[in-house]
C-alpha cells in the first residue's frame, strides 16, 4: 500500500484540481439540465455531483490500484456497493459535494469529503472547502490539521460545562424543542443552535472549535461522517453514540443511531439528557 504520508498530499491536490475544475466552475452556473432529484426524498444531484464523483474515483484509483471506492451518487445507483466497507481491503468513501443543496441554491457552504477505511476502520480523512480554499487532513493517532496548523480542542476540554455559552449544531426538530424550552424559563440550555446543511463544513469548525458541538442522525453514511469524526477525535474531541457511547464506525449505518460530537466526554454527558 502507498504510504500514508505521500496519500495526504497527493489526494489533497486531487481534491484541489476537482474542486476548481468541475465543482466551482459550475458555481452560481447551473442551468435547470443540470439539477435532478433523486431517490423518494427529493435529494438533489447536480452535473457537479457527477463529474467531481468521476474525476475523484478515476484519482483515486491511480493512487491506490488495489482499493475500491464508494461514492455517493455511485452508490445511490448500486447499494451494494457497500458492501466493501465489509472487508479488510482498503476503500475510499467520496462526498463529492457535500451540502448539494446549498450549492445548487447558490449559497457558498459545501464541500468535498474523502475517507480512506481499511478493516472497518477510518485510518485518514480529507475535508477541502472549495470557497475558502482550506482543507483538514488527519491520520489516525497523527493528529488533525487545518491549513497545515495541528487541530486542538484541549482549551475546551472540561472548560465548556455552561450548555448556555455552547454553540451546536442541530436539526429543526431539535431546535424548536429547545427553544420552547427556554421560552417557559428553563434555565442551562444552549441558546446558539445552527445548522450549516453541510456536515463537511461543521465538521471542520467542530475541530476548530467554532462549534462546540453537533448532533447528527439519520442513515449516517459514512461519505458524510467518516472522515468527520476522525478529524474531531484526532483534535482531541469525543464522538459518540448516544445511548451506548459507541465509536463511530463507517461499516453501522442505516440504522437511525445518533451521533454526538463534543469537545470532552464530560460536555457530552452533560448534552445527551438534552436529546432523550
Amino acid at each position: 500500500m502507498a504510504a500514508m504520508d505521500s496519500l495526504i498530499p497527493a489526494v489533497e491536490e486531487l481534491l484541489r484540481n476537482v474542486a476548481e475544475q468541475e465543482v466551482m466552475s459550475r458555481f452560481g452556473r447551473l442551468s435547470e439540465g443540470d439539477v435532478r432529484h433523486k431517490g423518494k426524498h427529493g435529494d438533489l444531484v447536480t452535473a457537479a455531483d457527477l463529474e467531481a464523483e468521476n474525476r475523484i474515483r478515476e484519482g483515486l484509483l491511480r493512487l491506490l490500484p488495489d482499493s475500491a471506492v464508494i461514492g455517493e451518487e455511485g452508490c445511490f445507483k448500486t447499494p451494494e456497493i457497500l458492501d466493501k466497507l465489509s472487508g479488510d481491503g482498503p476503500v475510499w468513501v467520496v462526498d463529492p459535494v457535500d451540502g448539494t443543496r446549498n450549492f445548487a441554491r447558490g449559497k457558498p457552504c459545501f464541500a468535498v469529503m474523502v475517507a480512506l477505511i481499511e478493516n472497518g476502520e477510518t485510518r485518514l480523512g480529507w475535508i477541502l472547502d472549495p470557497i475558502s480554499g482550506t482543507c483538514a487532513t488527519v491520520e489516525r493517532g497523527k493528529g488533525a490539521f487545518v491549513s497545515g496548523q495541528q487541530m486542538s480542542l484541549t482549551h475546551l476540554a472540561n472548560g465548556s460545562g455552561v450548555l448556555s455559552n455552547l454553540m451546536g449544531s442541530v436539526g429543526d426538530g431539535i431546535k424548536a424543542k429547545l427553544m420552547a424550552r427556554q421560552e417557559t424559563g428553563e434555565a442551562g440550555l444552549p441558546k446558539h443552535l445552527v445548522r450549516y446543511h453541510c456536515a463537511g463544513r461543521e465538521y471542520m469548525d467542530l475541530a476548530l472549535g467554532k462549534i462546540h458541538f453537533a448532533l447528527y442522525g439519520g442513515k449516517m453514511m459514512p461519505w458524510d461522517h467518516a472522515a468527520g469524526t476522525l478529524l474531531v477525535t484526532e483534535a482531541g474531541g469525543y464522538a459518540r453514540t448516544i445511548g451506548d457511547k459507541k465509536p463511530y464506525s463507517p461499516r453501522h449505518h442505516g440504522h437511525g443511531e445518533r451521533l454526538l460530537i463534543a469537545p470532552d466526554e464530560a460536555t457530552f454527558d452533560a448534552l445527551c439528557p438534552l436529546f432523550v
